[in-house]
């Protein structure tokens, strides 16, 4: 299911910054509508009976809670699958960062498809069973899809190629957040391998991984 902004990802899109200045922009959410009336049908009264006995409570799957058991957790979790998406998501934030503006009036191309491909798969993975890598693992990904998102947004609208100080304003907030993305990232790969001795077989933060 697309999620807001992503028609856009795919694009290649073309912009200009303007001068480093920066200043606050909001967005307003459309308004939901209220205009639909259910309809009912008629039906019969149904006929008194007594209440069914409840059924009993489904047994919730056991939370890893010792040393041992996250351990084991955690090495499942890293071995079906979470090390491939974590590795792609490190792949996909280093080649967008590679389109990241270095000085003002420098034409670039954003494209953030891969990107929001990674952010996806990692999502699918779901939480790390460990507290603590699980919370660098989720500032991870909550950073860098919030940076895709503004950064996405400060592209310069109505057929300009020039930012607007407000859009230039955006634009570098939304790679501050992806900065902190960044540091969030290494952040959880960096416990695996401390805590738990998981680590991918090539550094993929490395040049050509």
């Amino acid at each position: 299911m697309n999620r807001p902004g992503r028609a856009r990802v795919g694009l290649l899109l073309t912009v200009v910054t303007a001068a480093l200045l920066t200043a606050c922009t909001g967005t307003e959410a459309d308004p939901a509508r209220a205009d639909a009336t259910p309809t009912t049908r008629p039906t019969s009264s149904p006929t008194p009976t007594s209440s069914p006995s409840p059924s009993p409570s489904p047994t919730a799957s056991p939370i890893p809670s010792t040393a041992a058991e996250i351990a084991e957790a955690v090495d499942k979790w890293y071995t079906y699958g979470g090390e491939t998406a974590m590795v792609s998501l490190i792949k996909e934030a280093r080649n967008a960062e590679s389109d990241r503006p270095r000085e003002a009036f420098e034409l670039v191309v954003l494209d953030f498809g891969g990107l929001t491909e990674a952010l996806s798969t990692a999502r699918l993975m779901g939480p790390i069973p460990d507290p603590k890598t699980r919370t660098a693992w989720a500032a991870a990904i909550e950073h860098l899809d919030g940076a895709v998102r503004e950064i996405l947004d400060s592209v310069p609208k109505g057929g300009r190629t020039i930012q607007s100080p407000q859009e230039t304003g955006q634009m570098l907030r939304g790679w501050s957040t992806f900065d902190e993305g960044i540091k969030s990232l290494k952040a959880a790969q960096a416990l695996l391998n401390r805590r738990f001795g998981l680590k991918p077989s090539v550094d993929p933060w490395e040049a050509g991984a």
